[in-house]
């Protein structure tokens, strides 16, 4: 049975549809249909520093860079990346580093700073906090708060995101970071196993409430029912059927269709049985393709699961970097 907070939260937090304006860019959705999603080596980037602060247990230090991604269009206010690097203060060495993506709506650096960036100081580990594209200082003017305006805003912000996680995986390496973690919930736990599927390197991964596609999310889950489907629809032609084309292009994120981790006892997977959003056979499906990992099952919805146990979120976190 799904979670009743799940569909009281989505019903007052969409009060507007995602894609109101249509499927923007749908000859390039088509395009990547057919060619399937080549991913690429993003070009290195160069972090520039902007504030550094520091409080109780840590240093903060503020910074930006030009994303590299270069896929489906990005809108001018999202090609600058911006992040936090949270910092222990009182070590020597160069500690681990988790880096976090965001979830649905969550803009700005607060909330997973809070949540998980200092806590995860009390135990050494460091955090990078990267805002995605369409959210906080890196939203596109017309837009209202969370709700993309267009489908192919999806796709660009979820591709120019694995793609700017891979880049600060390898930023990270080049200054001496050894060990390294990803992490997110939602629909930043989908980025940060897609990035370390990618990347191919050892890596810490914890994905919560994370699916094994972006295409259940969008057209089985609870927020299937706010999109703006007569308007996708009416953008079609020759018979063309919306909910079927937003399955085939949302399936080139299906982790499934990667290589299995090289390091899956250093992932783990937190997932609601109770989940609205994300359908408990799609987080089996990944648990079972990353044979090796740890799945934890919370007997919740995706909203409690935030809310309630998220002693289970950091707790994975912990147990994720001691097996690198």
């Amino acid at each position: 049975m799904t979670s009743l907070l799940d569909r009281i939260y989505a019903k007052y937090s969409n009060r507007r549809l995602f894609f109101s304006d249509g499927w923007g860019h749908l000859d390039r959705l088509r395009e990547l249909v057919r060619e399937g999603n080549r991913h690429v080596v993003p070009r290195p980037i160069d972090v520039r520093w902007a504030k550094t602060s520091e409080k109780d247990d840590a240093f903060f230090r503020q910074g930006e860079f030009v994303s590299p991604y270069d896929g489906l269009p990005l809108p001018d206010e999202s090609k600058r990346a911006f992040l936090e690097f949270v910092l222990p203060k009182n070590t020597s060495d160069i500690p681990p580093v988790c880096i976090h993506f965001a979830a649905t709506g969550d803009e700005g650096f607060a909330r997973r700073r809070n949540l998980f960036a200092l806590p995860l100081v009390k135990s050494g580990i460091a955090s990078l906090i990267l805002e995605n594209p369409y959210y906080g200082r890196r939203r596109p003017r017309e837009q209202q708060k969370k709700m993309l305006r267009y489908f192919s805003d999806l796709v660009t912000m979820g591709s120019a995101s694995v793609s700017e996680g891979l880049a600060l995986v390898e930023w990270l390496k080049k200054g001496g970071y050894t060990k390294i973690g990803l992490c997110g919930v939602s629909m930043g736990g989908s980025i940060a196993a897609e990035v370390a599927a990618l990347d191919a390197s050892e890596l810490a991964v914890v994905g919560c409430l994370t699916a094994h596609s972006a295409s259940v999310v969008f057209t089985e889950g609870l927020l299937s029912r706010y999109l703006a489907w007569s308007v996708l629809e009416g953008q079609l032609k020759n018979g063309e059927n919306a909910r079927e084309l937003v399955r085939k292009i949302l399936d080139l994120t299906d982790l499934t269709r990667l290589p299995p981790l090289p390091r899956p006892e250093a992932a783990f997977l937190v997932a609601a049985t109770g989940d609205a959003y994300v359908p408990r056979s799609s987080a089996a499906k990944l648990s079972f393709h990353w044979s090796g990992s740890t799945m934890k099952w919370l007997h919740t919805g995706h909203v409690g699961a935030f809310l309630f146990h998220r002693g289970q979120f950091l707790a994975a976190l912990r147990n994720a970097f001691a097996r690198l």
